[in-house]
Formats: structure tokens, sequence, C-alpha cells
């Protein structure tokens, strides 16, 4: 009882959601995000473990972004060499139970200040000679799909969107993002991780988050509260999700097309 009261005042939640019930939530994991000031004081994670290389993130839309106005997204991420992944996934805001989509999606609980995101997502790893075809050789994004992902897709889409259209997707990006682990002698409720994103007009974001279990989201939010008071770190003003930030660069730049 004391963490879940200590993390709603360090860590609020919108009126009528509270921290029990995302304990008891449906959700495989909760992630708790909160952005960081670009131009603050050195984050000790940066002395973690950095992941090898830079990711790349593209997502995979119409050329007008209709599947991120339906509230959808798909992103194909390169998190290696030679290693893709793709992932379907929509967002409800304020909802800790909800729609699971299909039997092999996950749930994640997006805990923000002062907000909460219901993410379902569907994810499969791809084939990298595919993804060359797409990058290299002009093979349509579109079959980087598999037929799971193509089916959800098609009962996503809302009421006057041709289910045609997901064979006219292409490639929005690269969004580039540094990942750090946070060691666990640093930090040992869930696994933390710094992220620092390049988007391509040149805007930074740098995103403190924790993953953990529902049942350790209360403790976690008390424990990030903690670290950023420990090492003075400064928190940026509002809170904007990195997804948000890129569809709206990316509109910017079809516009003025």
């Amino acid at each position: 009882m004391g963490d879940r009261r200590a993390a709603e005042k360090v860590f609020p939640l919108p009126a009528g959601i509270d921290w029990r019930g995302v304990v008891g939530s449906d959700a495989d994991s909760v992630e708790l995000k909160m952005l960081l000031a670009v131009d603050g004081e050195p984050v000790p994670t940066e002395t973690g473990r950095r992941r090898r290389g830079a990711r790349r993130i593209y997502l995979l839309d119409t050329p007008e972004l209709d599947l991120c106005a339906a509230g959808v997204h798909v992103r194909v991420r390169r998190r290696g060499p030679r290693r893709y992944d793709l992932v379907v996934r929509v967002r409800d805001r304020d909802r800790v139970t909800g729609r699971r989509g299909p039997e092999e999606a996950r749930v994640e609980l997006d805990v923000l200040p002062g907000n909460l995101l219901r993410t379902t997502e569907l994810r499969r790893t791809l084939d990298p000679d595919v993804v060359a075809g797409c990058f290299d050789s002009g093979d349509p994004p579109g079959c980087l799909l598999s037929g799971a992902q193509r089916r959800w897709l098609e009962t996503l889409l809302p009421e006057g969107l041709s289910r045609a259209l997901l064979d006219d997707l292409v490639l929005h990006g690269p969004l580039t993002t540094h990942r750090y682990r946070v060691p666990r002698s640093r930090f040992d409720v869930g696994r933390a991780f710094l992220e620092h994103c390049r988007y391509p007009s040149g805007l930074e974001l740098r995103e403190l988050s924790v993953k953990c279990r529902p049942a350790d989201a209360p403790r976690a939010a008390v424990a990030l509260a903690r670290f950023l008071a420990d090492h003075s770190i400064e928190v940026a003003r509002g809170h904007r999700t990195k997804t948000a930030l890129w569809i709206e660069e990316i509109r910017e730049g079809v516009e003025s097309a």
C-alpha cells in the first residue's frame, strides 16, 4: 500500500485509473516512461551496456499516413546486423482492460506522467533477405506483413478505407535511436533503459523507461522517481510519445512536398 501511495504522488495516473487497476490488469507487461531534458546533466545509465550499433525504425504506412490517422502503427525495426522485426500495434487511451487483438498479440500498459496507454501489438521476426528486397530492390513493403498481421490490420481499418490500401504501403523514416541498459546494480526493479532518439529533422529526445510485470509497477514507479532525484536528472517539460512526435514530423514533410 505504501509503495502505491508514493507512486501516485510522483507518477500520477488519470482520474478513474489507479495503481490497483494496473497491478490487476490482464497486461503482459508494464513500461513506465519519462522524457528527460536533452541538455540536462549526463545520465548515469550511459555507463551501462549499449546495444551494438544504432537502431533504425521505419513506419510502414500509406503516403498520407492513413493507418496512423486511424490510431494504428506499423513499425519495421533494424535491431542489429541482419536483425529485423515488424510490429503492428494499436493504442487505447486510459484503458487498463480492453481488447487483446489476435491470440498471439501482447498487451503492454505504457504509464506516462499523468497518462496511461494500453498498447496491443502483434510482432514478427523478419527474414533479412526479404527486408533487403524492400530496401534495395523495390519490392512492395506490404510483403513484410505476415498473414496474421494483415488480417488484423484489415479489421482495424476505419469504415471507408479499402483493404487494397495495404498493397500500397511505403516506408517512412528512418528514426535513429541508441539504447543503453541501466546496470542491475543501479536499478533492480524491472529492466531500465535510456533511449536517445535523433529525428530526421535533427530533433533529439531522451527517454528513461522501466519495463516490469504489472505486479511490480507501483514499486518500479517509486524506484524511477528516486533514481531521477538521486542523480539530479532534469525531466523534460510535458510529455509526448516518440511516435507522436515522429508522425508529426512526417506529416509536416508530406504537407510541404
